[in-house]
C-alpha cells in the first residue's frame, strides 16, 4: 500500500529537479512526465500535482483517504526538493 504513495512522491520528486535543473526545457520535461507516468501506471493514481489529486477528488476518482495521503506524499516530494537543491545545484555547479 506504501509503494503507491512512495511511487508518488518519487514522481513529484523527480519532475521538480528535472524542472529546476533544465529551466523548463519542453522537450526534457515531456520526456521526464512520459517516463513518470509510464513507471506509475497501474500503481498510483500519477497526477503528481496537488491540483490533479484534488480535481480527481471532487469528481469521486479516489476516496478521501487516498487524496489525503497522495497530498501528504506530493508535499512530502516538494519539501524534499526544497531542502536538497540548493546543495545539489552548488555541487553540479562546482563539478563543471
Amino acid at each position: 500500500m506504501l509503494n503507491k504513495y512512495f511511487i508518488e512522491l518519487l514522481g513529484v520528486v523527480t519532475i521538480i529537479y528535472a524542472k529546476l535543473l533544465t529551466e523548463g526545457d519542453p522537450t526534457i520535461m515531456a520526456i521526464v512526465y512520459f517516463a513518470m507516468f509510464s513507471m506509475a501506471k497501474g500503481i498510483t493514481t500519477g497526477y503528481f500535482t496537488p491540483i490533479g489529486s484534488a480535481a480527481a477528488f471532487m469528481i469521486g476518482r479516489v476516496t478521501r483517504q487516498d487524496f489525503m495521503y497522495n497530498l501528504m506524499a506530493q508535499l512530502g516530494g516538494t519539501l524534499a526538493v526544497a531542502v536538497t537543491f540548493l546543495p545539489v545545484k552548488t555541487y553540479i555547479d562546482l563539478a563543471s
